[in-house]
């Protein structure tokens, strides 16, 4: 299951001129987005996934319109039942700590539409701008105001869950736009109720392994897609340990913690992995085209401040792990901790078929050709990191080309990194053949004299 998307009215929304004709428009995008998701995601082997946005009023309308309700609070498009959805939305809680304003993204799932329109009703009490925003902001004054208004909506009904989401990205809880070191720094009470939560693309069970609250909590992962392309949707996915798919039965498995397994993108991918600065950050004072920098934690020059600009640097998640770890109590150490969570890291099939065609373009029709023949061939493409190497030849062998064959069986033999690797908003670009050391990674790219005093 992929319980963290978006629909198309999500990320810049802008003001929705609510005419007939306009709202037909939206209403046809819409559709065409559940429609190709549909699509997408028996391609990945994913059963389930979230609706995203499920209180944004045009599109509450039109999953009313299009779903068949399965079973309670489990729906199918009407007329194409490949894909369950179930009604979930991201919104934003802000709250002002030292002087400034900490956010943190939170995934709610909903039973019903009923709640749902609950839901939109404390939106509408605490005078929260929804109307013209899938992604709405809830603004709190303080931490127990953040905690009243979670558990308001939570009280609506006993099966809504709340899943703080990408947690160690600067806009998770633990992220680095203000750096907070417990739950309870932000949730106040309510973090004993929080029981689940998103490990992001930039980290995995074993990088959240570093920090102790999260000992025994529900880590799951998702997409969070704001997509329906190959490389985007089911990007990352949870397996349930379930008997039936109801959504009864799922809530009571993940704060249950009856997780099977995860599948991961490689953190090293990841957009916020490495602390650093990208190239091209087009303002004054900052990097030009050929100027950037990143670092793994033991290298992180003094004070957290960029070589290059001398403005502070985004902090990636590997290094936030590391200073919660230690402000907890405890200085684990990465090769040192065991998840007691079993997980997969999996590199996106259509990542490694652009590689190997040296095709740039994750959506261009010849990929998603090669894609779609490897799945005829062995089954949905979460099959693939299931099957042993051996498995995997007698199935393709002679069947794809072998230069794609070839690309497979690096990766199946772990020889691959990603140079560079995910940092400061920038994904990692993946290199076949090759062997990385991201505990090791210094690197400083600039057309001028740098301040060896920054260094540690």
């Amino acid at each position: 299951m992929d319980l963290h998307a978006h629909s198309v009215f999500a990320g810049g929304t802008q003001a929705l001129k609510l005419t007939p004709e306009k709202f037909i428009e939206n209403k046809k995008k819409a559709v065409i987005h559940l429609e190709k998701t549909n699509e997408t995601m028996p391609l990945k082997g994913i059963e389930l996934i979230g609706t995203g946005d499920c209180q944004f009023t045009i599109w509450t309308e039109i999953l009313k319109e299009v779903f068949v309700e399965d079973s309670p609070g489990i729906y199918f498009l009407e007329g194409n039942f490949n894909t369950r959805f179930i009604l979930q939305t991201e919104v934003i809680f802000t709250l002002p700590i030292q002087k400034k304003s900490k956010i943190a993204h939170i995934v709610f799932l909903f039973p019903n539409f009923t709640s749902v329109e609950s839901f939109r009703d404390l939106l509408d009490l605490w005078e929260v701008k929804h109307e013209k925003m899938a992604r709405p902001f809830i603004k709190c004054d303080s931490k127990e105001q953040v905690s009243k208004r979670i558990y308001q909506i939570l009280d609506i009904d006993p099966l809504i869950e709340a899943i703080p989401a990408h947690i160690m990205t600067p806009q998770g809880v633990f992220g680095s736009n203000i750096k907070l070191t417990r739950l309870s720094d932000f949730f106040g009470s309510v973090a004993e109720r929080i029981q689940i939560l998103e490990t992001g693309l930039s980290a995995d069970p074993q990088f959240l392994g570093l920090i102790p609250e999260l000992d025994n909590k529900t880590l799951i992962s998702n997409s969070d897609a704001h997509s329906s392309a190959l490389h985007r949707m089911g990007r990352e996915f949870t397996v349930l340990n379930v008997s039936k798919v109801q959504y009864s039965n799922i809530i009571r498995s993940l704060r249950t913690n009856k997780v099977a397994y995860t599948v991961e993108f490689p953190p090293e991918e990841g957009r916020f992995f490495l602390t650093g600065h990208r190239r091209s950050r087009k303002k004054p004072g900052l990097h030009d085209d050929s100027q950037y920098c990143y670092f793994s934690p033991q290298h992180v020059p003094k004070g957290d401040i960029c070589p290059i600009c001398h403005k502070n640097l985004t902090i990636g998640v590997f290094q936030r792990c590391y200073e919660i770890s230690k402000a907890q109590g405890e200085e684990r150490d990465l090769d040192c901790v065991k998840p007691y969570q079993k997980f997969i890291r999996m590199v996106p099939l259509i990542e490694i078929l652009s590689n190997a065609r040296k095709v740039k373009t994750k959506t261009a029709k010849s990929l998603i050709r090669d894609y779609k023949q490897i799945v005829s061939l062995i089954g949905p493409e979460n099959i693939l990191w299931k099957l042993s190497l051996e498995e995997m030849e007698s199935k393709l062998s002679g069947n794809i080309d072998e230069t794609i064959l070839n690309a497979l069986r690096i990766v199946k033999r772990g020889k691959f990194t990603f140079y560079p690797y995910g940092y400061d908003g920038e994904y990692g670009t993946l290199k076949l053949g090759e062997r990385g050391n991201f505990q090791d990674i210094n690197v400083i790219k600039s057309s001028t004299p740098l301040q060896q005093t920054l260094f540690t």
